[in-house]
């Protein structure tokens, strides 16, 4: 069985490629030196070619703020929104499954119990525009898909260098950094790790689940920054002083949902976010 994967430098991206080729698959990694996802034509052009079973697309433009700039809106669109209506198109053409990775923030977040994945969207960011936008294209296309929204992903550093640190080594480093650190006790969401979605990924392919959309999160309540903060310093014995504060603290450009935890309705969840977050950094001080 052959995988075409898109975005494979990237956090989720290289866990999607590790936990298929363990499983015996032939595994095609792409970024966009290798394809560009919002060239219509290369991507029809370059499926048809290779010929693929299944196609993965973990390519996005997640610089959230940046994506209000009304220069970088396009750019966000193309990756988001174009580039997954291009690769589902392409899977369509020959015939074969497409999965593709969504956000917690196509919701405005005024939900304090959570969303399940049959609520109606309403973003209040560009950023989730664009990312909306890819879910509509993606399911206008039809076929044989499966749209994953995920929440808050933490992980492995991609190899990409446009990837961003993930929330945990990023509170780790400041941690062992600073005196003492304001954290954001806002934005309630489900932190959730990418080798856990990418085992979930391809137990979703060998059991055939039916199209639609899913999310797929890590067992937990929903956790502000925070809240969750104070999870890794607990693993970790981490004793620097913390405060928290409101978003006003810290301004940015794109406003973030309040509440947008997700509820899995359609799938069991992950295993409990706690003990994935023990793995990780179990793996952090490993090196």
């Amino acid at each position: 069985m052959k995988l075409l994967i898109t975005g494979a430098g990237g956090m989720l991206g290289q866990d999607i490629v590790s936990v298929f080729k363990d499983a015996g698959w032939e595994v095609v990694a792409t970024d966009r030196e290798e394809l560009d996802i919002t060239d219509r034509m290369d991507v029809l052009s370059f499926v048809r070619n290779l010929s693929p079973d299944l196609i993965i697309n973990t390519a996005a433009y997640n610089f959230v703020d940046n994506v209000e700039d009304p220069q970088m809106y396009p750019i966000a669109y193309a990756v988001n929104a174009e580039g997954p209506r291009n690769l589902a198109e392409a899977a369509n053409d020959i015939g074969v499954r497409f999965v593709h990775y969504s956000t917690d923030y196509v919701f405005a977040g005024d939900k304090p119990d959570g969303y399940c994945e049959q609520d109606q969207p309403a973003p209040i960011s560009k950023y989730g525009e664009t990312k909306l936008a890819g879910e509509r294209f993606v399911e206008n296309v039809g076929g044989d898909y499966l749209i994953c929204r995920l929440s808050k992903i933490f992980g492995r550093p991609g190899a990409s260098e446009h990837c961003k640190e993930s929330f945990v080594a990023l509170m780790l480093r400041l941690a062992a950094e600073k005196p003492e650190l304001k954290i954001v006790h806002e934005e309630v969401g489900s932190p959730t790790y990418t080798p856990d979605v990418a085992v979930r990924t391809f137990e979703m392919i060998k059991n055939n689940v039916e199209p639609g959309i899913y999310h797929v999160v890590n067992d937990g309540d929903g956790v502000t920054w925070y809240e969750f903060a104070e999870e890794v310093f607990d693993l970790a014995g981490v004793t620097t002083p913390r405060v928290p504060v409101s978003s006003a603290e810290f301004p940015k450009p794109a406003a973030r949902p309040k509440f947008a935890a997700l509820n899995n309705t359609k799938l069991a969840p992950l295993r409990s976010r706690r003990e994935a977050l023990q793995e990780f950094i179990d793996l952090l001080d490993r090196g």
